[in-house]
């Protein structure tokens, strides 16, 4: 491939190679060297280039495979730092275990519809209005049944 044929067919594309590597990477500056990177691969392979029938397509995989090792390089390697051990002292794990049982008794002890309710609304995560569907209480009488329900839960 010639100078001037190189300066025709490829170098129209800049902004549209720029684009592609701004959209993976994120960052201006970072943009500007992929794509001046992928220019300097291309016009080291431009004896091979005149096979290309897409060269848009073409410079948008170069330049993509030329961003994700960029984003690779910028990870950290090696192994990672030891976190230090979040496990509870054996008297704090026993303390824990007889609190959450107490919470479970607690939660025994409700009348079923508040259990239900309860479960629904802290469990499972659901809106005021979803539970209100899905039971045909009105939303306002759910709410209170779950305060009431927190309320006996408290110590």
């Amino acid at each position: 491939m010639t100078e001037s044929r190189f300066h025709t067919e490829w170098l129209p594309l800049q902004g549209r190679f720029y684009r592609v590597a701004y959209y993976i990477l994120e960052n201006e500056s970072d943009a500007k060297d992929a794509v001046q990177e992928l220019y300097l691969k291309l016009w080291n392979l431009r004896d091979h280039l005149d096979l290309i029938r897409d060269p848009a397509a073409y410079g948008s995989l170069l330049l993509r495979n030329l961003c994700i090792d960029r984003i690779r390089a910028r990870r950290p390697s090696g192994p990672l730092p030891e976190q230090p051990s979040s496990k509870d002292p054996p008297d704090r794990e026993l303390e824990t275990r007889e609190s959450l049982q107490a919470v479970l008794r607690q939660i025994r002890d409700l009348p079923e519809s508040q259990q239900k309710l309860l479960k629904m609304r802290v469990v499972d995560g659901m809106s005021y209005r979803q539970i209100s569907e899905k039971t045909g209480l009105s939303p306002i009488n759910i709410r209170v049944q779950v305060s009431l329900a927190r309320k006996k839960l408290k110590p």
